[in-house]
C-alpha cells in the first residue's frame, strides 16, 4: 500500500490562501511566543495545551498502527547543558523533567524510544532544544519550522483523526 502523507498541525485550513499559505500573522509558532502581544498574549497553560494536542495525536497513531516505539532519525542538539539550565529558568522546560547528561547528550540516530520516552522527545522538539525525525518501518514523523508536524504511514482510520480534530488539530 503506498504510504501517505499528513500535515497535522493546530492551524485551521479555514485561514490558509490558495497556496497553502497560513495567513493569521497573530497565530503563535513557538514556546518562545508565550506572553508576547502580538500573539495574543498566550499563557502557558494555553501552550502547554496544544503541546499535548501534538503529542496525543501522535500516540493515537501509533495506537491504531499498533506501534510501541520509534527510532531517532537526522538527529540534531543545538542545545548545550549551559542552555538546558538557562531552559530551566526561562520555563522553556517547565513541567519537564530532564537530566541532560542521562536523556539528552547521550541521544544519537538509531535510538529505539519507548512510548514515555517519545512523549518526552516531542515536547523537547516543539519546545526547540532539539531536531529529530522518529521512524519505523510503517511510519514516519517530521517536525517542522513554526509549529509544522507531518506524518508519513498508510491510510488514517477516520476514528483517529476524528479524535484528532476533537482536541482542535487539523489533518490535512
Amino acid at each position: 500500500m503506498t504510504k501517505k502523507s499528513y500535515r497535522i498541525t493546530k492551524y485551521n485550513p479555514k485561514n490558509r490562501n490558495e497556496e497553502g499559505h497560513y495567513l493569521d500573522n497573530s497565530e503563535w509558532t513557538a514556546i518562545s511566543d508565550i506572553g508576547k502581544i502580538k500573539f495574543k498574549n498566550i499563557s502557558y497553560e494555553e501552550y502547554e495545551k496544544v503541546e499535548t494536542a501534538y503529542v496525543k495525536s501522535i500516540k493515537l497513531i501509533l495506537a491504531e498502527k499498533k506501534i510501541t516505539n520509534l527510532t531517532v532519525d537526522s538527529f540534531y542538539l543545538h542545545s548545550t547543558y549551559k542552555d538546558f539550565e538557562n531552559y530551566k529558568k526561562d520555563n522553556r522546560l517547565k513541567n519537564l523533567e530532564i537530566d541532560f547528561k542521562k536523556e539528552i547528550k547521550t541521544i544519537k540516530n538509531g535510538d529505539v524510544l519507548d512510548l514515555n520516552q517519545i512523549d518526552k522527545v516531542i515536547r523537547l522538539v516543539l519546545r526547540e532544544t532539539m531536531q529529530m525525525d522518529l521512524i519505523n518501518t510503517e511510519l514516519k514523523i517530521e517536525f517542522g519550522y513554526d509549529y509544522y508536524m507531518y506524518v508519513e504511514c498508510d491510510l488514517l482510520e477516520n476514528n483517529t483523526i476524528e479524535m484528532i480534530h476533537k482536541m482542535n488539530m487539523f489533518v490535512e
